[in-house]
């Protein structure tokens, strides 16, 4: 739920950076409090380690920005290899 609906936006839309810092906010705060807000100094473990893969020591929490990237790529790609797919005339 922390990462899935950003990622539905993410797909289709581009989301300025800032947009995605105030996400990425909510989701550290409620990682370390389990709340909307938390004070510097709360962080145990950096964000670049929680963002990692499950297999390389992380927990799997999408960076959002990686991901929006490669979502509107693999987008792109589909539509240049599947052009007679209903969603292929939708521009991203």
């Amino acid at each position: 739920m922390l990462t899935s609906i950003p990622i539905c936006y993410l797909m289709s839309l581009n989301i300025p950076k800032w947009v995605i810092q105030a996400i990425d906010k909510l989701r550290r705060a409620f990682m370390w409090k389990g709340r909307a807000q938390v004070n510097d100094g709360h962080c145990p473990i950096t964000w670049s380690w929680i963002t990692q893969p499950l297999e390389l020591g992380g927990l799997g929490i999408h960076n959002l920005d990686t991901r929006g990237w490669a979502s509107q790529m693999r987008w792109l790609w589909l539509r240049k290899t599947q052009p007679n797919r209903p969603w292929a005339a939708f521009d991203t």
